[in-house]
């Protein structure tokens, strides 16, 4: 299974609570032109999990015209930046064990790192700058999980 894990993009600072920030002009334009990068890398989704915050649902609001057909669309409770890690892989294995073979997660920070972690130890708790994706390799045979890219907007903008 291929996993995508993406931070949402740039958001406001003040909102009347976290889960109400909004993505800002930058972190439209920064979550396309990701969205950009991983249809040149021919990435197709079969299933996508978000977060309930509306940054996180606004990321995915300018990402979705580039993946237009994804039927399994998933807004997900626990990807909440202190949410679990575990539930994420949890329902990573379930889809995996329905034949998905390539799913995009757009959560938080700290959260999208210990997904990561979880799924690969060998590679840590990554950082994720806003809008980066962090591409992990699931082999289904042995269970085993590699990250293979952390991929910024500064090294796409290049």
């Amino acid at each position: 299974m291929q996993i995508y894990i993406m931070r949402h993009g740039q958001a406001e600072m003040m909102a009347y609570s976290d889960a109400e920030r909004n993505l800002t002009e930058v972190g439209r334009e920064e979550t396309e032109l990701m969205a950009k990068y991983l249809v040149k890398e021919k990435v197709k989704l079969d299933a996508v999990l978000i977060s309930p915050y509306v940054r996180a649902q606004q990321t995915w609001e300018s990402v979705s015209p580039f993946f237009e057909g994804v039927d399994n669309i998933q807004t997900l409770s626990f990807l909440t930046p202190a949410g679990s890690a575990r539930e994420a892989v949890d329902e990573l294995l379930a889809l995996q064990a329905q034949g998905v073979k390539s799913v995009l997660i757009v959560s938080h920070l700290p959260l999208v790192g210990y997904i990561v972690g979880e799924l690969a130890p060998a590679a840590g708790v990554p950082a994720f700058s806003p809008s980066a994706i962090g591409h992990v390799s699931l082999n289904e045979e042995d269970g085993f999980a590699e990250l293979l890219s952390l991929t910024t907007v500064s090294q796409v903008r290049v």
